[in-house]
């Protein structure tokens, strides 16, 4: 089973694809920490992604098509968390993948901006926490490894705009096509994060 999980930045998809990825046990597939990933290898291809990171910018097409092809050889099931984004993005999945659901966590602007620019993040292990309601048990470091958290640039309010600002241009008119084949699912991503994975569960039980 492929599914694709999407909607505007700080709608939950990590947590949900999280929870997903443990009760089915797909791989969880975020774009954004395989991008990471390769930035902290320190390798020229990591380089390059950092900068246009750190700008607000979306990685292009020929550095994201060879990350997921890279991670789908190990893994056959997946959860595309952050990917796809924009059109071409989508033809090549559809091209290479079968997808047996999309599914949208809806969230209003307010929301996001809100929720984006209260994350943390531990540079370490990747692990994302929120002073509002996911907080770490000691302030300011990581549950895991005691690494002390981090605040992104691209999680500050001015990046984050921009970046919700493309996913509108972008990745909302990617519901049509999911529309058109009968796979799309929306939730409100307002609710508790509990709420949200039931909604989740009970349109992937119908599957």
């Amino acid at each position: 089973m492929n599914i694709i999980l999407f909607g505007p930045q700080g709608c939950g998809k990590g947590t949900q694809a999280g929870l997903i990825e443990q009760k089915y046990r797909l791989y969880h597939l975020s774009m954004g920490d395989e991008l990471r990933k390769e930035v902290k290898s320190g390798s020229a291809l990591g380089q390059e992604i950092k900068s246009i990171i750190n700008k607000g910018n979306l990685a292009p097409d020929s550095i994201t098509n060879r990350i997921l092809m890279n991670v789908a050889k190990r893994h056959p099931n997946l959860i595309f968390d952050g990917y796809p984004r924009r059109k071409t993005q989508l033809d090549y999945i559809v091209k290479h993948f079968k997808i047996d659901a999309a599914i949208e966590i809806d969230l209003t602007e307010k929301e996001s901006i809100r929720r984006i620019s209260t994350r943390r993040v531990c540079p370490k292990c990747g692990r994302n926490y929120n002073i509002i309601w996911i907080k770490p048990k000691v302030p300011g470091k990581c549950d895991a490894d005691g690494t002390i958290l981090i605040h992104r640039d691209d999680d500050k309010p001015k990046e984050i705009k921009k970046r919700l600002g493309i996913y509108t241009k972008d990745t909302e008119p990617l519901k049509e096509y999911y529309k058109k084949i009968g796979i799309l699912h929306v939730v409100d991503g307002n609710q508790p994060i509990k709420a949200v994975f039931s909604d989740i569960e009970k349109f992937l039980k119908r599957l």
